[in-house]
């Protein structure tokens, strides 16, 4: 009996022991940190300081004069409704085209330009579109050709109506052919 406390006082003096070298541990482990952190900000401090340059050191013959850029107008999509469905006469078939049509341009005047003169407008685009070649329309450099043909039409629409040349692009939201 005298051994099993002598057993459990000295196992119970090593985990005291083991707790005061963890906690010790635990103690050099938050000085460490602490000290990291306090020379990193030094370090920050300085490159500050250092590499900011001196405002007064600067003389009027250093002075360049900055350009400020006004920030851009954000772009507006018009999209003109409803969808253009176009039938072109392919050999003996009827085929047709369906296209979603935006235009995209960051004026407000071009807007209501727009808004004003749909008619005009909706009446150029089907034109356009149905002078098309059918087959040239399924490849891809047919309708950027499309897109270019609708653009520079609308810009002179816009430049005799609304006196501005605002339009930016002509959009293709949806382009089905059948």
């Amino acid at each position: 009996m005298a051994k099993e406390q002598d057993l459990k006082l000295e196992g119970e003096g090593a985990a005291a022991e083991e707790e005061q070298s963890g906690g010790g541990k635990k103690k050099l482990i938050i000085i460490i940190l602490l000290v990291l952190v306090v020379l990193g900000a030094g370090g920050g401090a300085a490159a500050f300081f250092l590499l900011g340059g001196d405002d007064e050191a600067v003389s009027d013959e250093d002075v360049v004069e900055e350009v400020i850029e006004e920030p851009e107008i954000p772009a507006q999509y018009i999209k003109l409704k409803p969808e253009f469905v176009i039938s072109f006469q392919v050999g003996t078939r009827q085929r047709f085209v369906q296209t979603s049509i935006e235009i995209m341009t960051r004026q407000q005047s071009i807007v209501d330009a727009l808004e004003l003169h749909e008619p005009m407008i909706r009446n150029e685009v089907i034109r356009i579109i149905s002078s098309q070649d059918f087959t040239a329309l399924r490849t891809g450099e047919g309708r950027l050709s499309l897109q270019e043909s609708l653009k520079e039409a609308l810009v002179e629409i816009m430049q005799t109506e609304a006196g501005s040349e605002g339009i930016e692009a002509v959009l293709f939201t949806n382009f089905v052919m059948q």
